[in-house]
């Protein structure tokens, strides 16, 4: 199983934690585990993984002694299991703050004003993707074609050039492209301009996967809810985390094979309510 560093829901990494152990010994068991955590409950950590139950103070310390971490690694737990369980959006940014301190860093190449023009075409940072992923050997034509949709070989041409320019890829010692990064991170002087251009234009190829991808191929779904300003800052920061988890399990994936582009809104679709659900009134 991963590391506990690479996990940001700790109910998932007991799970894991669980179903390894059980395969790796027969002997084990919930009841084993309670046993060794010094807990009289045998179904405890069943419970807690299945989101029965929480951890208290005192609980996370009885784990730690059955989970046998190093101080670093129960750092790491003690946040998590904070993290997840906080109800205030304060309260969960300050132990995801530690949590990143501690996580394995991800390698990112930052962009700079100066290289706006990776967002200013929407198939520049495809182009990244897929021309480390099949012998390139400068087909233009065959590069091109592998986006969806296709694009000219032109623009093939230009997207190599930029991201060469740009030094995020860089080619190996057997002839293929490699990127220089395993992420792309934009710096805050990036033109916005720019980077809006590029969603708006990564919303309407999501627009038009709707309608011509099959639904095998492609997760497209929302929820529209009533929430607080509160509980929009909590989702706020659990989607910040989620999108650093997102980037490390991608970074681990040796086996690319397609690219894909995920996106993630959170917008309102109303005017801020009164209590007693009126709406307030322009002023």
């Amino acid at each position: 199983m991963d590391s506990i560093f690479s996990y940001i829901n700790y109910r998932l990494f007991l799970k894991d934690y669980y179903e390894e152990n059980k395969e790796k010994s027969k002997y084990f068991s919930y009841r084993y585990f309670s046993t060794k955590a010094g807990i009289n409950s045998p179904s405890f950590l069943k419970q807690v993984i299945e989101s029965k139950r929480n951890l208290t103070t005192i609980s996370i310390e009885k784990f730690l002694a059955a989970l046998k971490f190093s101080d670093k690694e129960a750092a790491f737990f003690r946040h998590l299991v904070f993290f997840n369980q906080a109800k205030l959006a304060r309260e969960k940014q300050q132990h995801y703050t530690m949590m990143l301190s501690m996580m394995q860093s991800v390698r990112e190449q930052r962009l700079t004003a100066l290289q706006h023009e990776y967002y200013n075409h929407w198939f520049v940072p495809v182009i990244r993707e897929v021309v480390c992923h099949f012998d390139f050997r400068g087909n233009y034509k065959e590069l091109a074609a592998a986006v969806s949709p296709p694009i000219a070989v032109r623009e093939a041409r230009f997207a190599v050039k930029l991201l060469k320019d740009l030094n995020l890829i860089e080619l190996a010692p057997n002839g293929t492209f490699r990127q220089t990064a395993a992420a792309i991170i934009s710096d805050s002087s990036v033109g916005r301009m720019a980077v809006r251009s590029f969603n708006r234009e990564m919303l309407k190829k999501a627009e038009i996967a709707l309608d011509e991808t099959s639904i095998e191929e492609r997760q497209i779904y929302g929820v529209t809810v009533g929430i607080s300003k509160e509980c929009y800052n909590v989702l706020v920061a659990e989607m910040a985390a989620f999108r650093d988890r997102l980037v490390s399990i991608v970074n681990n994936d040796k086996c690319s094979d397609r690219v894909y582009q995920m996106q993630m809104q959170l917008f309102p679709l109303s005017r801020k309510l009164e209590a007693g659900g009126n709406a307030e009134k322009d002023v």
